[in-house]
Parts: structure tokens; sequence; C-alpha cells
């Protein structure tokens, strides 16, 4: 596997798309500081998942995005990828190219791809653990860190150390099965917790559940007898109602048969009464057609008797006028005598026609008397006739009324005697019930009385329990409290004095001299003068500032024991150091005055410290002439005052030197010995109180708990009582239930039955009433029936009086109008005799020929009367004719009419009967109605029984198939059910499921546990095996590692020697790891006292051991070789060559040498401000441009 490409975006100062080429052997990169060569061994570490920022050289992780520059805007998102060969499947992949891509967003989000595909980081680590590339590999070594792989804390040590040895993976396993082993073992506490609470239901949840299987039991067979005695039930009132619909549709028949025929008789009755009726009218119609036919032919006959008393007067003046022309010797005084005589008869006729017309008059309004009296007493007929229909119809119906509430009655009160006989049979079960109901309540009631005093008494002691609790928990909270500040605080001092006792933050070689001095190497070492003094926390800051490095020298009893020292570092290479003989270090005084007039002064340095008395002269030599002030305004003040002849310090830490120059900022990295001391023995004390109040408080909390438990059991004892009246009270209360539902029935049986036998009587009552009201209907309508019969055969007499008297009329009408017509003929008869007579007298001398044309005249109008007399003659004859054969017409309707009037007083006598007929079916009709709602009462009753006791339906207790042989048996046997259910008392039906869940849930658990424990034990046995094969796989790695540092060390060093240590052999997989080196020519005891070429040198012998060892893929080296000398560097060089067989190496240098040896160079400049750009150079090209060939 080797690396072929790098992809950067947006990383860093790479904002463009930037690619990367690598071959196999050696690629250099090289660049001036600054212009971002490291950020290409940055993109590598962060494309594996490298989560450190500091790691990353960067604060924050946005900090990885390109930011941009005066000239560029900042980017959104950075992405590189890193293109891998894995032809020979180095990988755990079947691509022959992996490509590992990671991008980060400004907003947060990140994402990881492996050959495009999204996946997580963990999966990248998985991807490369063991290969020497994963977070705890060696093959990336980052610019500055080549010394800490041999510092001698290092942990990054033992890290790649197992990762070289191919154990990371099996650590990674045994880290996975230990939080698997915890969280088993969580889980096991907690099941068991479980389980024990599952194991104390179990056992009551057992009775109470094979106490409601029995109930179950006992209940399914009670349904099983109900479902079957009410079906039974339904069977037998379907059956009645089948039979009692059948008759009701009989007698239905017939009543709707008798009901039609009645009304077909009322119509027909009805029809013949309006034939009578029409008949009348016609008879009455060809009567007045008679009268006037009869008086149009009387005025005929006038006529005619008017023309012949015309022509007989025109003949007699024809014969008068004869005369008179005979007789020329007539005198006037005749003629005076005619008109005389003539004018006399005309005034006697004329009061003779006034006669005539009175009694004309009175005979016409006689005879419309009898006309109007005739219509009159027609439409009385036709009034009387519609009357009778409307009774008869009226009697029938009271008739079906009075039938229909006497059968009503009869059933009603039968069954009033049945419910009688019902009520009588349940009084001695309620008397029984209500006996056994008190009993229940009062036994209910000394119950509850005795809960009562029980949960008085447990009131009491849970407000004692509250305010104990309260207190208790108060103690153990401050108690928590205590104890979490005692252990943070005494974690805080283990860390202050882990990091004292290791010297952390001092020099190695300081370090190495404390160690070797406790070992009992070197004698007369006192410690580090920070260990030997001590000041308030306020002056820490002060004082080690003004210390400065000299904070870390170290102190000794003479100059003997200090050269020894000296030479330990020497042999060992292991650094240096100040030492502090307490018999050469001498203090000078200071004799400045008027310093604590100065504002703002604290004191002299060396008198804000605790120390021994020996050590004085020391203190003073070093702090003797530092002046201490509270700020640098004061100091600054007090410096000029005293022309900088002396060192002053503010608290917080600036320093005004002498001579003028000033020194501060933020805080040296030597700060924080004094204060650590400070802070050791501040907490120490502060702990020791916190002890002993712990001790007082948890001593209040242990009498507390005591008290709260002597309550608590007492509680607890009272709260058993309680649950056992409780338990006495729900089974008396069961019991009062069952007796009050047993006596709710039957009164409530009662009570319907009540009900129904009032809603009976007010039926009765209804129905007396409806028959009373029937009755007086029947007798009002049958009177008022005789009394129209009387008045319609009064009428019909009256009519027939009637019609004789207009025939009578008619007759005298008739003669007055003949008379009357005859005299006015006379008279005007008369009247033309009288202007006869005066034209005669007044034309008397021309009279002959008048009166012979007056003749001829008289003579024509004659002919022409005669003419129309025989015309009239004709006319009258023919309405007689008429007349005659109307009259037969009319005795035709008279016998028609009384043919109607008996059929219609027959079709009455019928209807009567088929009234009277109907009203007996009425009547069984309201009886066998009432019989069909009791029996579908009955019906709805057992269902809805079916329902809200068992919510079946009809069809779904029918499909259940139940059959009962025996009825009677059947209900003996549910009522002794009863009696069983209710001798077990109260029941807790839900106990069967929960007991089943209980102890499904207990077999589960249990299950659970023993999966869990088995779990444990094959997971403690991985853990061993994984120990085992990791300390075995380890020992052997280390031991070829070892053996291939000691070559490579003397190969690089040209001689010496150089191992590995395991502090303890036995603990391999945890034990510390040293380094000792012996460069040649040096006795050396400590790496720390090497060069920090010599570090770096024996840093790469010892990543080179390792590659012998355990090859990477590729490596980053990242100016590894920045301290080397030039003879050291082409060592260097001239050693990755001889790797690049197994290796591939990235190297990013500014040495020569390593150049020198690189098949590519890329060269990375910076010509745009904050933007790296890439320049490729093949190293022959560059060897031929430089005439180096």
């Amino acid at each position: 596997m080797i690396l072929k490409a790098l992809e950067m975006q947006g990383f860093k100062s790479f904002p463009d798309k930037t690619v990367l080429d690598f071959g196999r052997g050696i690629t250099a990169v090289v660049g001036p500081n600054g212009s971002g060569k490291s950020n290409i061994s940055d993109a590598v570490r962060w494309v594996l998942g490298e989560q450190s920022t500091k790691t990353l050289r960067g604060s924050k992780m946005e900090d990885v995005i390109f930011g941009g520059t005066s000239q560029r805007k900042a980017l959104g998102y950075a992405e590189v990828t890193l293109r891998l060969d894995n032809a020979d499947r180095g990988l755990n992949s079947d691509k022959d190219d992996v490509a590992v891509t990671r991008r980060y967003y400004r907003s947060g989000e990140s994402e990881y791809q492996i050959n495009g595909e999204t996946c997580r980081l963990r999966d990248i680590h998985e991807l490369f653990m063991d290969t020497g590339l994963g977070r705890d590999g060696y093959s990336m070594v980052g610019q500055g860190r080549i010394a800490d792989l041999v510092s001698a804390r290092s942990t990054q040590r033992r890290d790649m150390l197992e990762e070289a040895a191919g154990i990371s993976h099996f650590r990674y396993r045994r880290a996975d099965a230990n939080r698997k082993l915890d969280q088993a073992e969580e889980n096991l506490v907690r099941l068991r917790d479980i389980l024990s609470e599952l194991e104390s239901r179990i056992g009551p949840l057992k009775i109470q559940s094979e106490k409601a299987q029995k109930f179950l039991a006992l209940s399914d067979e009670k349904k099983t007898l109900e479902i079957a005695l009410w079906l039974h039930t339904i069977e037998k009132s379907k059956n009645g109602l089948r039979e009692q619909e059948h008759k009701l549709s009989v007698a239905s028949s017939q009543y709707d048969q008798t009901e039609n025929e009645l009304v077909e008789l009322i119509s027909q009755m009805e029809e013949a009464i309006k034939e009578g009726q029409d008949i009348t009218v016609e008879i009455e119609n060809l009567r007045r057609f008679i009268s006037e036919g009869e008086e149009s032919a009387a005025v005929i006959d006038g006529r005619i008797a008017v023309e012949k008393n015309t022509i007989e007067h025109n003949n007699q003046t024809i014969e008068r006028l004869s005369g008179d022309m005979g007789d020329s010797e007539s005198s006037a005084a005749e003629i005076d005598e005619q008109i005389e005589a003539a004018r006399a008869e005309i005034a006697e006729k004329e009061k003779l026609v006034e006669a005539k017309k009175e009694e004309l008059a009175s005979a016409l309004e006689s005879l419309n008397s009898l006309l109007g009296k005739n219509s009159e007493n027609s439409e009385k007929v036709r009034e009387i006739n519609e009357k009778l229909t409307e009774s008869a119809m009226k009697l029938a119906d009271a008739r079906v009324k009075k039938s229909t509430a006497q059968s009503t009655v009869n059933e009603l009160t039968a069954r009033i005697a049945d419910i009688d006989r019902v009520i009588d049979a349940r009084e001695d079960a309620i008397s029984s019930l209500e006996s056994e109901k008190a009993a229940a309540q009062k036994v209910l009631n000394r119950l509850k009385d005795e809960a009562a005093e029980h949960e008085n008494a447990l009131d009491g002691y849970r407000m004692i329990i509250g305010s104990r609790s309260d207190k208790a928990e108060k103690l153990r909270k401050e108690l928590d409290s205590l104890n979490l500040d005692i252990y943070q605080k005494n974690a805080r001092i283990k860390m202050l004095d882990d990091l004292e006792k290791n010297l952390d933050g001092y020099a190695g070689s300081v370090q190495k001299v404390i160690k070797e001095s406790k070992r009992g190497f070197l004698r007369g070492i006192r410690g580090t003068l920070s260990q030997l003094i001590s000041t308030p926390a306020e002056y820490a800051v002060a004082i080690e500032t003004a210390l400065g490095a000299a904070i870390q020298n170290v102190v000794v009893d003479d100059e003997n024991a200090a050269k020894k020292a000296i030479n330990y570092l020497k042999d060992n290479r292991a650094g240096r150091a100040t030492f502090l003989p307490l018999t050469s270090v001498k203090s000078r005084p200071f004799t400045e005055k008027g310093l604590e007039k100065c504002e703002g002064f604290v004191d002299m340095a060396d008198k804000l410290l605790e120390y021994g008395g020996e050590y004085a002269e020391i203190i003073g030599s070093l702090l003797g002439r530092t002046a201490v002030v509270d700020n640098i305004d004061n100091g600054i003040a007090m410096a000029k005052k005293f022309s900088y002849r002396f060192k002053i310090v503010t608290l917080d830490g600036q320093v005004l030197n002498a001579g003028g120059s000033m020194t501060g900022g933020s805080r040296g990295s030597g700060a924080g010995f004094l204060s650590r001391v400070t802070e050791i023995e501040a907490l120490k004390e502060t702990v020791a109180e916190l002890e002993k109040k712990f001790d007082e408080k948890n001593a209040s909390h242990k009498a507390a708990a005591e008290e709260l438990a002597l309550i608590q059991a007492e509680l607890d004892a009272s709260e058993a009582e309680l649950v056992k009246v409780q338990e006495n009270i729900i089974r008396a209360e069961s019991d009062l239930k069952l007796v009050e539902d047993r006596y709710a029935a039957a009164t409530g049986q009662v009570e319907e039955l009540e009900a129904e036998k009032e809603h009976a009587k007010k039926r009765i009552e209804e129905c007396n009433a409806a028959d009373k009201q029937a009755d007086g209907e029947i007798e009002i309508i049958t009177a008022e029936t005789e009394r129209l019969n009387g008045e319609l055969s009064g009428l019909n007499e009256e009519k027939e009086n009637l019609d004789k008297l207009r025939e009578k009329s008619d007759e005298v009408r008739n003669g007055l109008n003949l008379e009357i017509v005859a005299l006015k003929k006379e008279i005007e008869s008369n009247n033309e005799t009288v202007e006869n007579c005066l034209h005669l007298k007044e034309t008397y001398s021309l009279r002959n020929d008048r009166l012979i044309a007056e003749i001829e005249e008289i003579r024509a109008k004659n002919a022409e009367t005669e003419k129309a007399i025989a015309e009239l003659e004709a006319q009258a004859a023919q309405l007689r004719s008429g007349a005659e054969n109307t009259k037969e017409k009319i005795e035709a309707l008279v016998e028609k009419r009384t043919e109607c009037e008996a059929k219609s007083t027959a079709l009455r006598t019928a209807e009567r009967e088929k009234t009277s007929e109907r009203e007996k079916l009425g009547g069984e009709l309201a009886r066998l109605e009432e019989r069909r709602n009791s029996m579908q009462r009955e019906l709805e009753t057992a269902q809805n029984k079916l329902y809200d006791e068992y919510q079946l339906s009809l069809r779904e207790a029918a499909e259940l198939g139940i059959v009962l042989d025996d009825i009677p048996k059947a209900q003996r046997t549910l009522h002794e059910l009863k009696n069983k259910i209710r001798a077990l008392g109260n029941v807790n039906v839900g106990a069967v499921e929960e007991y089943k869940e209980v102890s499904e849930r207990f077999e589960y658990m249990s299950t659970q546990i023993g999966d869990i424990e088995k779990s444990k034990t094959e997971l403690i046995k991985l853990i061993e095996e994984l120990t085992g094969k990791m300390a075995e796989r380890f020992r052997e790695q280390f031991r070829r590692i070892n053996n291939n540092f000691g070559e490579t060390f003397r190969d690089l060093f040209d001689g010496g020697k150089a191992e590995l240590v395991l502090d303890d052999p036995q603990d391999v997989l945890e034990c510390n790891i040293n380094i000792r080196v012996q460069p040649p020519g040096k006795n050396v005891q400590n790496i720390d006292l090497l060069s920090g070429g010599e570090k770096g040198l024996a840093a790469i012998a010892l990543l080179f051991a390792i590659l012998k060892v355990t090859p990477a893929p590729f490596c980053i080296f990242d100016e590894v070789e920045a301290a080397l000398d030039d003879v050291n560097v082409s060592r260097y060089a001239s050693y990755v060559r001889n790797m690049t067989g197994n290796t591939q190496f990235i190297l990013i240098t500014h040495r020569r040498g390593t150049m020198e040896e690189a098949d590519m160079l890329y060269g990375v400049t910076m010509q745009e401000e904050g933007v790296s750009k890439l320049l490729e150079l093949k190293t022959a090209e560059m060897a031929k441009k430089l005439g180096l060939e």
C-alpha cells in the first residue's frame, strides 16, 4: 500500500484545489518558514481523523478552514482527500484504490467518506488500525515533536509501540469488552433488584390467581347456563310471538275485510242517498218543466181566446159597420150614446182586470212560497241524509272503542292478578335480603371505623416520618455535598501532590537530580527552592515572577554536593541545572531607605516568605533586593524615585528590572510552583475541617436514620394492620355489594312490577272512561239518528202535500191569466169602438167609404188572426202533449226514488250489522296486541340481559351453540353456582393475568440474569485471552524493536548503545517504558541529559527500529532532523533511503542533505499573502539544472 495523492481545498493556507502526487521512495517538501509546508502533514493527520485542535496547531476546529486574506474571501468549508493504492490489500478493503475524504463546514457539520460513501469516524480509525497510520500511529511525526518520543514521561511512546506491536485492535477489543463487562455488571445489579421485587409479589399473586381462576371457571359455567336459559326464554318468546303474530294477522285481516266491507256499504248507502237526491232534484225539474209548459199552454189558450174574441168582435164590427152603412140616418146623438156606453164598459172591465191581477198576484205569491218551501224541503232532506251517514260512521267508531276498551280491561285485569302473585312471592325474599344487607352494612361500618383509626395513626406516623425524612434528607444532602467537596479537594490535592512529587513543570535535569537524591545516589540535596519556601497565596505570583527560573534552583549543603550533582548531569547528558550551596551563597544588605513611604509598597520580597533559617542567605541573595508593589503604576513611580537601582515586582507579576528595563505580560511557563505548594497546604487544612464537619454530620445522620427506621417500622406495622383491615373492608364491601345487588334486583323487579301494575290500572281507568264515553256517544248518536229519521219522514209527507198544493195553485194561476187576457181584449175592443165612434163623428161625411175600407181591413185581420189561432192551438197542443209525457217520467222517477230509499234503508241495516261485527273484531285485535306487547317485552328483557351482562348480540349468543336438555335442572344448577361465587368473597380477577405476567417476567428475568452471567463469564474469558495475546505479542514485538533500536542507534551514532526498559516486566501492558541510551564516549544515565540533537537522533533511531519491525505504508516526518548537524542529517537521509524498500517517505525539511536524497521535491511558496502554492520538481531535473550530474 502506498500513498498515491493528497488533494486539498480550502484547508488552512490552501484555498484552491491542490493535488500532491506521491511516488515510491522519498518525496521532500521544502519552502521557507511560514509558507505552509506543515499544513500538508496537518492535512494528512486531519483526514485520518485527528480531533485535537492543539495537535493541528489551532484553537478550534474552524481554524482548518481557509480564513481569507485582504485579497481573498474566507471559504465556507475545508476538504481533504487521501488516495491510496491498496493493490496489496494492506487495508481491510476489497478495492484496489481507496479514497478517504473529510469535509468540515463553518457551521460545525463534518463529513467522512470512504470511496465516496459516507461513513463514521470510527470506520476511519478501524480502517487504519494496526497499520501504523492510526491515531496512535508512528507514521507521522509533527514539527518539534520528535524529542517527545524519548522524553522521560512520554505517554506517546507506549501508544506508538503498541501500534507497532499490532495490538491496537486487541486493546480496542479489550476496551470494548471491559465496557460491555461494566454494562453487564450494572445490568446484573438492576435485574437482581427487579427479580427480588418480583419474588416478593409472585407468592401472593399465585394465591389470588388460583382463587380468580376458580371464580372465572364458575363464572364461565354461570355464563353458559344464563345464556342458554336466556336463549331458551328468547326462543320461547319468539315462538309465542310468531303464534301471536299469526293470530294478529288473521284478526287484522278480518278486521280490515270488515272495515272495507263497511266502507263499501257506507259508500253504497251514500250513493243510494245521492241517487235519491238526484232523482228528487230531477223530479222537481220535470215538475217545474210541466208547470212552465202548462203555464205557456194556458197563456197560448188565453191568446187563442183573445184572438177568437177579436174575430168575433171584428165580425160584430163588420155587422155594425154594415148596419151603419145602411143606416145613414143615424144621428150624432146615437154616436155619443155609443161612446159613453163603450167608455162605461171600459171602466168596468178595467176594474175587473185590476181585481183579477190582484187575485193572480196572490196566486203567484202562494205558488212561489210553495216552490221555496219545496226547495228548502229538498235541501233539508239532503242535509239530514248526510247527517244520518255521519252518525252511522260515528256510531260504528264508538262501538269499536267500546269493544276495544272492554277487551283491554279484561287483559289488563288478568295481568294485574299475575303481577300481584309475583310481588307476593318476592316480598319474603326482599325481607330476607334486607336483614342480610343490614348485617353486612354493620360489619362494613365497624371495619371502616377500624380503618379510620389506623389511617389517623398512619397520618401521625407519616407526619413524623416526613419531618424526620426531611431532616435526614437534608443531612444526607449535606453529607453528599461535603463528601463531594472532600473528594474533589482530595483529588485536587492528589493531582497537585503528584505533580509536585513528579516535579511536573521542572526541567528534566532538576527532575533527575531530585530523583537521584531520593534514591540516595546524590547526597546533600535539600530540594528545589520552591520546595523549601512558602508564601501566602496573594504574594505567590509576585514571588514566582521575582525568582523566575531560580525557583527551580536546587539547594545543596555545600559545594561538593553541587559538584557531584553537576557531574551526574554531565555524565548522563541529562541537561543543566543551577545549584545553591548553603556554604557559599551569601546575600548583600539592602540599604535603600524610604520605601515604606512609597504608595503601593507591600514589602521586600524576602520578607513575604516563610522558610527555614538556614536558607536566609540564599533567600536574601535572590530576593533581598526585590521590592513588591501593588500595581505597575506605583512600581514605575517607585523605580523612578530610586533611579532604577533595584528590582520591583507587582502583585500580578509585572517586573521593573534594575537599570530600567521592564518585563511583563502573561505569566511564564515556570509559574505556579509556589502556588501549587500553597494550594496543597490550604486544601489539606480545608479537607481536615470538612472531614471533621463530615463526621459530625454523619453522626447526626446516623441518629436521624435510626430514629427514622424505628418510626418506619412502626409505620410498616400500622400499614400492615391497615392493609389487613382494608382487605376485610374490600371483602365486606363485596359481600354488601352482592347483597345490595340482589336486593336492588329484587326491589327493582318489584318496582318494575308495581310500575307495570300502576300503568295497567291507569290503562284500565282510561279504558273504562273510554267505554263510558263510547256509551254516551252511542246514546247521543242513536237519539240523533232517530230524530233525523223522524224529520226525514215529516219532510217527505210535507213534500207530497206541497206538490199537490203547487199543482192546484198552477190551475188557479192559469185561469186568472186567461180571464185577465180576455178582459184586456174587451177593453181594447171598447177603446177601438170609442175611437171609431169619435172618428165616425168627425168624419161622418166620408163614413161610407171609410166603412167599406174598414170592413175589408177587419176581414183581412180576421183571416190573419184565424191563422195565428191555428198556430197557437198547435203550440198549446204540443205543450200539453209534452207535459203528459213528462208526468209519465215523473211517475217513473218517483217509483225509482222509492226503490233507492228502500235500498238505502236495507244498506243502513247492513251497515249496522257490519259495524257490530267490526266492534267485536276490534276488541279481539286489541286483546291480541296487548298479549303480543307483553311477549315482546319479555323477549327484549332477555336480549338486553345478554348484552348488558356479556356484551353478546342474539346472533353471537346463538353461535355459541349451547343446548340444555333439562331446563329446571339448569335453573337449579345456576342458583347453586351463584351461591358458590358468593361464597368466594372478594376476587381480584386481574390477578390471573398479573400472575401470568409476573411469572413470565420472573422467568424472563431469571433467564436474562443467566444469559448476562454467561456473557460476563465469556467477556472475562475474552478479556483474559485478549490480555494474554496482547502481552505475548507485545513482549515479542518489544523484544524485536528493542534489538533493532540498539542496532539503529549504533548505526546512527556510530557506536554507543541504547535500549528500551520495562519498569515492570510482569505487567508489560501497563508499566512505564523507559529509554536508556549511551552515546559513544559518554556515560549518560538519563536521556534528558542529552543535547537536543542527540535526543532527536535517538528518537529517529527509535522510529527506524519500529519501522524495521512493522513497516508503515508511508511516513510523514515534519522537520524531524531540524536539530541535527549536517553529518547526522546525511546519516539520517541515507538511512531513510535504506528504509524505502518497505515504506514511502514524505519529508518536510529545510536541510540540504535530506533534499539531496529525495526522488521528488515539492516547493511550497506564498507569493500571494496567506495563500500557499506548490512547485513540483524532479530531483534529476534539479541536479541537471544545478550542474551536479
